[in-house]
């Protein structure tokens, strides 16, 4: 099982590794420096950053590093979705990319389970190959969702019901 680190630790050390500080972080988000050295602070557990606090902060310093962190600890992986306007080579290559994905994923799955064992080594593969799929998927929707348009009803076009 992997160490996986406390979100709001990998917070604190992103807020005191950036150029704000905590006191400039507690600034852009509306706190005295002296709250958010409590909310951080071990010996003052009556006083916790909340998760707007921390999304916040996150936005504040420019990191996806609590993100990541909230990701690993329920057993997932961060992947930031691209944000883009999509034209159709880009949503048939993203499409493309899943199947070779999928592929991949299978034939590591195959030769995993030729001997009959899945070790340590071959799962982290297949682990890794999956989370590439489900990213590949999600630049797919994003791509899609770049496209989506509102459609409104040519104006002068009623439907009439007809009872009979």
């Amino acid at each position: 099982m992997s160490h996986r680190r406390d979100p709001i630790d990998v917070l604190h050390s992103a807020v005191l590794g950036s150029s704000l500080g905590i006191s400039g972080v507690a600034k852009v988000i509306g706190r005295s420096p002296q709250v958010l050295y409590n909310k951080f602070s071990d010996s003052m557990p009556q006083s916790e950053v909340t998760a707007r606090e921390a999304l916040a902060m996150a936005d504040a310093i420019g990191t996806t590093a609590y993100a990541e962190a909230v990701d690993d600890h329920f057993g997932g992986v961060f992947m930031p979705v691209p944000e883009c306007d999509a034209a159709d080579d880009d949503v048939l290559q993203a499409y493309l990319d899943i199947i070779r994905q999928m592929g991949e994923l299978s034939k590591e799955f195959t030769e995993a389970r030729a001997d009959g064992v899945i070790d340590a080594e071959e799962f982290n593969a297949m682990r890794l190959r999956a989370h590439r799929t489900v990213s590949s998927i999600m630049r797919m929707l994003a791509e899609l969702e770049g496209m989506v348009r509102d459609v409104q009803p040519a104006s002068g076009h009623a439907i009439k019901k007809v009872v009979g």
